[in-house]
């Protein structure tokens, strides 16, 4: 399983239910390359842009593929066409974590680790909208986190039953 969608959507905490609920392991692509490279996702974007960070997201991204477990993405691994691709063709099922951009835009406005959050909201909310489409052309299920942990869980869930 592989969870997308917009940064605050409660990817990292959705992933840890799921994997507890089903007894799988669960790889936060964001921890990885922050192993891999040694640095933070802000240094990254710091040192290399946007640009160098969609590299380390996509070499992460395909090695997860290899294994087993719930893979939680970043919010905009979908903007890298080779991350998309593989995403969009992948044999596991893809959940699009959505909820309304006010709640979503609540949740990060105020997180520093989010390079792109630290924008003014309006840039943030053009970033929103600009992903919805390949959020929602790449999932087998979209599911509102805003009625809470439990039941977007039991929303996941419900389909594969």
């Amino acid at each position: 399983m592989i969870l997308i969608g917009f940064m605050g959507s409660g990817k990292s905490t959705v992933a840890k239910a799921l994997g507890d609920r089903l007894g799988l392991d669960v790889l936060e692509l964001d921890d990885r390359i922050n192993e891999l490279s040694g640095r933070t996702i802000p240094e990254i974007f710091a040192e290399e842009g946007e640009a160098g960070f969609r590299k380390y997201e996509y070499s992460v991204l395909l090695a997860a593929c290899e294994n087993d477990g719930i893979i939680s993405t970043g919010g905009g691994i979908i903007t890298y066409d080779d991350s998309y691709e593989i995403i969009r063709n992948t044999d596991r099922k893809v959940i699009f974590l959505n909820a309304a951009f006010d709640s979503l835009y609540e949740r990060i406005s105020d997180d520093i680790t989010r390079p792109l959050a630290s924008r003014p909201r309006e840039q943030v909310k053009a970033l929103y909208d600009s992903r919805l489409e390949r959020y929602r052309a790449a999932a087998d299920l979209e599911v509102d986190t805003a009625c809470g942990l439990d039941d977007t869980v039991e929303a996941i869930l419900k389909p594969a039953r």
